[in-house]
């Protein structure tokens, strides 16, 4: 991806998330719409249970433990690695509305657009992309061109 490419898709996680009135939630749904793909393990069932709660959100930190002691790793997994960074994301943002000190960086859920943008042009899926796509309602600027195709090398990264 182009430097320019890549800062506009980072700005647009930025200010996605800023504009979330309930971002645990949203994290959640984005959640969900990879998950209804790529699959549920307890970590992601986990992680989706508490973010459809709010009363346990205290418990991020413990789902953001477990769910990043369990991330398959390497290249050749990384939808799955992916997936597995959005659920350590609803475990950030949950500890960080309602966990104690000391709270994870600020900015954890700028990530949440980009990341899921990366999956959705990994992923040769157009039902997931769609999900995706609602969850977050709709793709950046720089995103999938008028005829529903992804950037090559965001296909290849």
């Amino acid at each position: 991806m182009s430097s320019d490419r890549t800062t506009d898709i980072h700005q647009w996680g930025r200010s996605l998330f800023e504009r979330q009135q309930h971002p645990v939630t949203r994290a959640g749904h984005v959640l969900e719409a990879a998950s209804l793909s790529l699959g549920r393990t307890p970590e992601i069932e986990a992680a989706l249970e508490m973010a459809a709660d709010q009363t346990q959100w205290s418990r991020g930190r413990e789902v953001f433990d477990r769910v990043r002691r369990s991330s398959p790793g390497g290249e050749d997994q990384l939808a799955e690695h992916l997936l597995f960074r959005l659920a350590e994301l609803v475990g950030k943002l949950a500890h960080n509305v309602a966990g104690p000190h000391p709270h994870f960086d600020h900015h954890a859920g700028w990530q949440i657009g980009p990341i899921a943008y990366r999956l959705a042009g990994k992923v040769q899926d157009p039902e997931l992309r769609d999900r995706l796509a609602s969850a977050l309602e709709g793709w950046p600027a720089t995103g999938p061109g008028p005829h529903g195709d992804w950037p090559a090398t965001l296909n290849d990264k």
